[in-house]
């Protein structure tokens, strides 16, 4: 029961408002996960960390600390202007960046606050 109730919490936290304020008039930032974000068109992929993965997840566990990790990034992306800095793409087509809010670092300061590990390529 206990297990099951954590699970619909976590549904809710994904399914909830992703946008967010931005560094120009009219854009926005959308969450896709603690480590990636959505801004001005741009998929970025956040250097520096690594966080759970809400998508295809392996487990019940993974689920509950990715969603707690984009949860976080939300947090810190509503202190103030996001600003990035990118610096190639990944296999993906991302683009990689180092992405801040208010002059702070928000790659190194998820790992500071303990919900993201650094990123081991």
């Amino acid at each position: 029961m206990h297990r099951r109730l954590l699970v619909i919490a976590a549904v809710a936290v994904a399914t909830s408002p992703l946008a967010v304020s931005s560094a120009k008039a009219g854009s926005n930032v959308i969450i896709i996960d603690g480590d990636t974000i959505r801004m001005d068109g741009i998929t970025i992929r956040i250097m520096e960390l690594d966080t759970p993965e809400t998508f295809k997840s392996r487990c019940e566990n993974e689920l509950v600390l990715g969603l707690a990790a984009k949860e976080h990034l939300r947090s810190l992306l509503d202190c103030g202007t996001v600003t990035y800095e990118a610096t190639g793409t990944d296999r993906y087509g991302r683009t990689l960046a180092k992405v801040h809010v208010g002059g702070v670092n928000v790659g190194q300061q998820m790992i500071r606050d303990g919900v993201a590990l650094p990123y081991q390529p």
